[in-house]
């Protein structure tokens, strides 16, 4: 389109007037077109000129009127309806703009608010993380701190949580329970602690229901009192005081219990001293509950060590043992042994009110653990504990039997040393106050004392050794002979001796004790077990009359892991019968290290194998006793040592006799050394003797 006539006329008329025109052109085209091809080849060729002319106009007016005619139909058809089409769209297209611009910004709108609720919840949970890392943090410390409070207090103490489940148990709960802490933790409080009433003589049929369930219910934290009987996991039943006392939360809500254990039946400590009397069974057991056993021992003195040499804490360690036991076992009999005992076990506990934890790791060992607390001050306790004791002694049978201690006071600081070592220079600090004639404190162990014991132990195994391997070794035999059961076969036990220099065989208390200071026993008790089964298979007629041979076991063997697959491999290499053994383990041994002896019986028990209970006088419990597997007890002399005239000892031995045979096992009475003694042995029931009276040398001898 010339851009002067848009210029002149407009771009909207422009563009009409070059679509006239182009009408204009296109139809003369077309007439010129119908007159050459069209009229004038019909008409012919004979018309003039005048008729050539109206052909000619007729033929422009034609295509004019095809031209309009084509204009209006395409106007009316096809074009207004595309104009109206497009108008339409023109009136609506701005709508539907503003409309998508409107849900596009609402959209926006929405997007900015999520996002900005999605960062504010991630900020929100970046805190909440936060704090719950911190509230985790002071959990544990928290927990800790609850263990810590539980392992150092004196009291028996139970936590449990809403649904009665137990969390926390104090060491001295596991003792009044008879059970491992480890074992306590996560059963139900009625099923470790079962409560009866009190008052009632059959009290197990009237068990104490809902009693902690309704405290932990409460949202008071008022402390309930009940008196009740507690059975322990011994079956034994301790009349108990139980304070419980629910534990609330800052809004208000009950999370659990703590429990309380009071012994209904324990006498109050005395202030003063006093004349000492005989302890009656309430008695000893009201103190017994006051010292912890030999595993929270051994674990608090772990920790002790370890504080000391973390965080330089000083702490103190007094070990001490009872004056002359052997001596009272020999003169006064075994009961008077046992008051002895219990009656040290009061003293110590007495003099312990307020700074220490008491502990009794064996039998005739006693130790205090005391935290935090100086040597000079451990010191002076040491010493208040010995005035104690040697102020109040026992009396029994209308004599005064002293009870005085011997007493080792170590610190416990950092380069110390570790537990084995302490208690290695305890020992040693006993044996020089034993040698000075006891009911003393001594707390520097000598500079060579250490270095001497070590050389004359190691000089003990570089003796022993060679004589093990050249001849000079020997078994002996002595028999165990039936006294009730004539067609019961006898038993023989099997000794180890070994020759000096001078050709006299010593017995193992020569050389034992080094030879087990320096860990070494399990060799020794190896040698023998192949010796013996040597002896057995080359000696046929001895397993044919005889039931099984015995032979005593160290108990440092036993702790040994080495020990049980060793002997376990022997005895399976060897053609005697496993049931023809029968391996001896100390009582008192079996008391302090149950879980041992209990794994090593588990380990050869399934071929046959054997055991005895040897120098038996039922120091551990029922329960313990009940679950053994041994087939004979070995009774201790100082139960058969009075038996003619003490009637005491005749009714402890004939209740050891039933309780083994209603456990189906057998009993044997050892050192016997006067016939007279074999009719009270009999009408005890007492199935077997040993010693000189019955035989003196046994049938075999390598």
């Amino acid at each position: 389109m010339p851009s002067m006539l848009t210029r002149t006329l407009g771009r909207r008329r422009a563009k009409r007037v070059v679509a006239w025109l182009s009408l204009v052109l296109i139809a003369a085209v077309l007439a010129a077109l119908l007159h050459r091809f069209g009229l004038e080849p019909a008409l012919g060729g004979d018309l003039d000129e005048k008729g050539r002319r109206l052909l000619r106009a007729a033929s422009a007016l034609q295509a004019l009127m095809l031209l309009v005619v084509g204009y209006l139909v395409w106007n009316a058809s096809v074009r207004k309806p595309v104009d109206r089409l497009f108008a339409r769209l023109r009136t609506r297209k701005p709508p539907k703009q503003s409309h998508d611009a409107e849900q596009l910004r609402a959209l926006t709108e929405e997007g900015d608010k999520r996002t900005a609720q999605l960062n504010a919840m991630m900020q929100m949970h970046r805190s909440l993380r936060d704090k719950l890392t911190s509230l985790g943090a002071e959990h544990v410390a928290a927990l800790r701190s609850r263990d810590a409070a539980l392992g150092i207090t004196q009291d028996a103490i139970m936590l449990t949580d809403r649904a009665g489940a137990v969390t926390g148990v104090s060491a001295a709960t596991a003792t009044l329970l008879r059970s491992p802490r480890e074992s306590l933790i996560g059963k139900r409080f009625d099923d470790v602690a079962p409560l009866f009433e009190d008052g009632n003589q059959h009290f197990r049929d009237h068990p104490l229901r809902n009693f902690l369930s309704t405290v932990a219910g409460s949202a008071s934290g008022i402390p309930q009192i009940r008196e009740a009987v507690l059975v322990n996991h011994e079956n034994e039943p301790v009349p108990v005081f139980v304070t419980a006392t629910a534990i609330i939360d800052s809004g208000g809500q009950s999370i659990g219990c703590s429990v309380r254990f009071s012994r209904a039946d324990a006498p109050a400590p005395e202030k003063t001293g006093h004349q000492s009397l005989s302890l009656s069974d309430s008695e000893m057991d009201a103190w017994s509950s006051k010292l912890l056993s030999r595993e929270p021992f051994e674990r608090r003195l772990d920790e002790l060590v370890a504080d000391a040499v973390d965080n330089g804490v000083q702490h103190a360690l007094i070990y001490l043992r009872v004056d002359d036991l052997d001596r009272i076992n020999d003169q006064s009999g075994y009961w008077a042994g046992e008051q002895a005992l219990w009656h040290a076990a009061r003293n110590f506990s007495m003099s312990l009110t307020d700074v220490g934890t008491g502990y009794r790791p064996s039998n005739s060992r006693f130790a205090a653990l005391l935290v935090g607390k100086t040597l000079e001050r451990a010191l002076e306790i040491a010493e208040r504990v010995r005035e104690h004791a040697e102020s109040n002694q026992l009396v029994w049978n209308g004599k005064r039997i002293a009870c005085n201690f011997s007493i080792a006071v170590l610190p416990i600081a950092r380069g110390g040393g570790e537990r084995a070592q302490l208690l290695g220079q305890a020992e040693t600090l006993l044996a020089e106050a034993k040698n000075r004639g006891g009911n003393r404190v001594l707390h520097e162990v000598p500079a060579d004392a250490p270095g001497a014991r070590r050389r004359d132990d190691q000089t003990w195994l570089e003796w022993l050794l060679p004589r093990l391997d050249d001849g000079r070794a020997h078994l002996i035999s002595q028999e165990l002979r039936p006294l009730t059961e004539s067609s019961q076969k006898p038993l023989v036990e099997f000794f180890l001796r070994v020759e000096d220099d001078d050709g006299v065989w010593l017995e193992p208390g020569y050389y034992l004790p080094a030879v087990e200071r320096l860990q070494q026993a399990h060799r020794v008790d190896l040698w023998a077990l192949r010796h013996l089964l040597k002896a057995l298979e080359s000696n046929p007629r001895l397993l044919d009359s005889h039931t099984a041979a015995c032979l005593n076991l160290a108990p440092q063997s036993l702790l040994n892991p080495e020990f049980a697959p060793s002997a376990f491999e022997i005895i399976g290499n060897s053609p005697v019968d496993a049931q023809h053994l029968c391996f001896e383990i100390d009582e008192g041994f079996a008391v302090s290290q149950g879980s041992v002896v209990q794994r090593f019986m588990e380990q050869l028990r399934p071929i046959g194998v054997r055991f005895s209970l040897d120098r038996c006088h039922t120091t551990m419990g029922i329960t313990q006793l009940r679950h053994l597997p041994i087939d004979y007890m070995k009774i201790h002399p100082s139960v058969t040592r009075n038996i003619d005239t003490d009637a005491l000892d005749r009714a402890h031995l004939k209740w050891i006799c039933e309780a083994a045979h209603l456990l189906n096992r057998r009993t044997c009475a050892i050192n016997i050394e006067s016939d007279g003694a074999l009719a009270p042995l009999r009408s005890a029931g007492v199935d077997f003797a040993q010693g000189t009276a019955v035989n003196k040398i046994g049938p075999l001898m390598t």
